[in-house]
């Protein structure tokens, strides 16, 4: 027979608690503050809430699922037989499948300028059209290659220098108009 779950004398009250928090979407740390355990246990217990949801590298766990998994292990007749039972049969959480995208060498000098047509920039606006997933990342790791390089030539196209205010004072006016000119002369 194995160690005593900790938490297990808790599950009434960390089920409430679950069901009051705002998060819909559970990760390995807020489980583990949940819990009140460490990263291991806290994997433990997702691949147990079952549903695991791979995110950006990380997992995640729905709320009603882990609300699921809480009622059930409160209406368990023997709960260290219900808790072994999930993690025996739980499948293991999915690995994302890596997407590599390599810029060939000519490409990694690529400049804004030099940008295929289906990119473009112009202010407070991206857009890139593309005809299947894989050359819409290829597209956006181009762009982030020419945004690295040339980032003063994209800050210019994104962020414009704000148009000076109208004003209707003709001296006040002529005198803006005398600062500008000094300032770019």
């Amino acid at each position: 027979m194995g160690r005593p779950v900790k938490w297990s004398r808790d599950l009434h009250l960390i089920r409430e608690r679950a069901a009051q928090a705002r998060t819909e979407t559970w990760g390995r740390v807020d489980i583990e503050e949940l819990f009140g355990v460490g990263r291991a246990t806290a994997q433990t217990l997702m691949k147990a809430v079952g549903e695991v949801q791979p995110v950006g590298g990380a997992h995640f766990v729905e709320r009603s699922s882990l609300l699921s998994f809480l009622d059930a292990m409160i209406d368990a007749p023997d709960f260290d037989q219900a808790f072994r039972s999930r993690i025996l049969e739980a499948d293991a959480p999915p690995s994302p499948k890596p997407l590599r995208i390599a810029l060939p060498a000519d490409l990694r000098s690529i400049m804004l300028r030099d940008l295929p047509a289906h990119i473009s920039l112009s202010p407070g606006r991206l857009e890139i059209t593309a005809d299947s997933a894989v050359a819409m990342l290829e597209s956006l790791a181009l762009l982030a290659q020419a945004m690295q390089n040339d980032l003063a030539q994209v800050q210019a196209i994104l962020e414009p220098p704000a148009r000076p205010p109208d004003v209707e004072d003709d001296d006040l006016r002529a005198f803006l108009a005398e600062l500008r000119s000094q300032h770019q002369s």
